[in-house]
C-alpha cells in the first residue's frame, strides 16, 4: 500500500510541476486547455505547495529539536565504542563449475 501511495504522490507531483510550467503558456492564449485540466492542474499545484510547506516545517522542527537536545546534554561523554566487524568466513575455492566432469 505504501508503494501505491508513492506512485500516486509522484503522479500528482509531476502533474503539479508540469502545470506550473504550462500555466504561463495557457494564460497567454497560446495553449488553450479545457477547464477540467485547469482544475486538475490547480489541485496538483496546491498539493505540491502544501507538500513543500510541510517538508519545510518538518525540517525546521527537526533542527529545533536537535539544537535543544544538543544544548540540554550536560555531560560530554565520548561516543560509545563500536565493536570491530567480524571477519568474513573463508571459503574453499571451486574446483569445478556447474556440471562439468559429471557422467552423462
Amino acid at each position: 500500500m505504501n508503494r501505491i501511495w508513492e506512485y500516486i504522490s509522484f503522479v500528482i507531483w509531476f502533474l503539479g510541476l508540469g502545470y506550473i510550467v504550462l500555466w504561463p503558456l495557457a494564460s497567454t492564449g497560446h495553449l488553450i486547455l479545457p477547464p477540467a485540466l485547469h482544475m486538475i492542474g490547480a489541485a496538483s499545484v496546491i498539493f505540491v505547495a502544501i507538500r513543500l510547506l510541510l517538508r519545510a516545517i518538518i525540517r525546521w522542527r527537526r533542527k529545533a529539536v536537535g539544537a535543544s537536545a544538543a544544548r540540554s546534554s550536560d555531560d560530554d561523554l565520548p561516543p560509545p565504542r563500536q565493536k570491530p566487524a567480524r571477519p568474513l568466513p573463508t571459503v574453499k575455492p571451486r574446483s569445478h563449475f556447474g556440471l562439468r566432469g559429471m557422467p552423462r
